[in-house]
């Protein structure tokens, strides 16, 4: 069987420049409810108009080591043409340190393994995972502002666009 693998970049063929484009605002976004709940993700801001999305998705097809049914997940990176897509239905932003770079936050993500993440058995724990990054965010300063981080992770616990308090759902992370 081959070797999971937990992050993808889209496109491929851009790793290398998709890594190397600078961060001016990091976006953490609800879309659309599907199943009763917000898919979260975050939007790295390249540009006034063109991002990276950083997404934490269940593969459905890796089972997962520590919950019982679930799976593990794929970390998607994808540069888009645009900021945000129409079906966020709210954007928590955070403005980046100068200079900050996708892979600084990148770097991160894989120094703290947390790429290496699990959703529940109904494939839910995005809104965990994205409130842990906020988290590592702030530890190693790429999100400055206490404020604009209490914001986000206080809508992470709101069903959207209703805004009715909603608990997480927690995955967990592997180690191999």
């Amino acid at each position: 069987m081959p070797k999971f693998q937990a992050i993808h970049f889209i496109p491929k063929s851009r790793q290398a420049q998709i890594l190397e484009l600078p961060v001016h605002k990091i976006i953490a976004a609800p879309h659309s409810k599907e199943s009763n709940t917000n898919h979260w993700c975050f939007y790295l801001a390249t540009s006034d108009s063109t991002s990276v999305c950083v997404d934490c998705q269940p593969s459905y097809s890796a089972p997962s080591t520590l919950l019982h049914g679930g799976s593990k997940g794929h970390v998607i990176i994808s540069e888009l043409p645009y900021l945000c897509p129409q079906n966020t239905e709210a954007q928590f932003h955070h403005e980046a340190p100068p200079n900050t770079k996708v892979k600084d936050i990148y770097n991160l993500l894989i120094e703290n393994g947390r790429h290496k993440y699990e959703f529940d058995h109904n494939g839910v724990g995005c809104r965990y995972w994205v409130t842990d990054q906020i988290n590592l965010l702030l530890e190693y300063r790429i999100i400055v502002n206490y404020q604009e981080a209490a914001a986000a992770k206080h809508g992470i616990k709101l069903l959207w666009p209703d805004q009715t308090p909603h608990p997480l759902d927690q995955g967990a992370y592997y180690q191999n």
